[in-house]
């Protein structure tokens, strides 16, 4: 089932307040702040910094330990999200900051999941982030900027992700101990591409249905180097204006996506180095962004006595449109992102990212300079 626990309840920084006892009856409760301290140097629209923010509150109910029956959980999650956005600073197509949004309080997911056959299938059905499963990267999830979250080709019009989602359903199937599949369907038009924290909370036909889907290779046992390769497709069947006011029905697009440990300093531990890779692309006649690459490198350890700690450095290169050029009459062919940071746990609740990224053509916008930004990330399980 989807995990969305970031510590165990021995690691939160208020303490256990009786939630042990809670979880012993199959309810869980969990809240965590991420905040991020910002300022850009040199570049971009102007200079200037801020913080970035969400709180969270998650309740999870797992039927089997409530008495009622097997294989079951409801999960809610509520998020705040407020500060000021360095997209607004910065002119990025690409956000340097993963969790930029506007201010809100949102209802951010709601499903019911249920496993069958020991777990090889597994169906949620609710309002749901797709994001938070679909082309997921291990060694790129310490980055901050949000394409090696999730690559731009899939998420440049409103669709079910933070922080605003919408009705959908997903089911995973594990077809062997290494292979497995994810599919998919969402409202297409949750919010309005205006205004994000406008929901619309029903599927229209103009607004569609989102379908994506993934198959891949995932080797991830101790004893043997992580392993991970997956193949993706979407296709939005609704009505949409894109970025130069022109109406179009129906787009898709491809991803693949590919990870190694490539070093162990033992064998059999998480300790070493490993490199990522991201390939996307979406219809060029109707997509700001239509190919996307994306590459880095990830070490887990790099000092000793620092095991937990991470390292990484990623090159994000968002391409963009022939529309799109024309339209706007730039001769840019990308937005390309340097980032470079490390991630130590300070507490056992809490971690800390310095972070910096160097924004080259922010938005292919000839009037706008390369942008020098630095972050400093806190994560704190309360």
């Amino acid at each position: 089932m989807e995990e969305v626990v970031l510590a165990d309840p021995e690691e939160h920084l208020l303490g256990d307040l009786g939630r042990g006892k809670l979880e012993a009856e199959g309810v869980r409760i969990e809240a965590f702040a991420m905040n991020d301290f910002w300022a850009n140097v040199a570049g971009g629209i102007s200079k200037g910094g801020g913080v970035m923010g969400n709180m969270n509150l998650i309740l999870s109910l797992d039927t089997a330990k409530m008495g009622l029956w097997e294989d079951g959980a409801f999960v809610f999650w509520g998020i705040g999200v407020y500060g000021r956005r360095p997209s607004e600073v910065v002119g990025d197509f690409q956000f340097t900051d993963s969790i930029d949004a506007p201010d809100s309080v949102e209802f951010y997911e709601g499903y019911y999941e249920h496993s069958f056959l020991d777990g090889s299938i597994d169906v949620l059905a609710g309002i749901h982030d797709f994001s938070l499963e679909f082309a997921i990267l291990d060694y790129a999830y310490t980055l901050i900027n949000s394409s090696f979250i999730t690559p731009p080709t899939i998420t440049q019009y409103p669709v079910s992700f933070y922080p605003t989602t919408g009705l959908g359903t997903r089911a995973s199937l594990k077809f062997s101990d290494e292979i497995y599949g994810l599919v998919g369907a969402y409202d297409g038009e949750p919010a309005t591409f205006d205004d994000y924290r406008e929901k619309t909370w029903e599927i229209s036909k103009r607004g569609g249905i989102y379908s994506i889907a993934e198959i891949g290779w995932l080797e991830d046992e101790k004893e043997k180097p992580h392993t991970k390769v997956a193949l993706g497709a979407w296709f939005n069947s609704g009505t949409f204006t894109d970025s130069i006011g022109q109406e179009h029905t129906g787009n898709y697009g491809t991803y693949l996506l590919a990870e190694r440990q490539l070093w162990q300093e033992l064998e059999g531990q998480a300790q070493g180095l490993g490199m990522f890779l991201q390939v996307s692309q979406a219809r060029n006649d109707r997509n700001t962004c239509p190919w996307y690459y994306g590459t880095g490198f990830s070490y887990t350890g790099l000092f000793p006595g620092r095991d937990e700690d991470v390292a990484a450095i990623g090159l994000a290169d968002a391409f963009f449109s022939s529309n799109f050029k024309n339209y706007y009459d730039t001769d840019d062919a990308s937005e390309r992102v340097w980032e470079i940071n490390y991630r130590m746990r300070v507490l056992s609740s809490t971690t800390i990212t310095p972070d910096v990224q160097y924004v080259m053509n922010p938005y292919a916008n000839p009037d706008t300079e390369d942008a020098l930004i630095f972050y400093l990330r806190t994560e704190v399980a309360l």
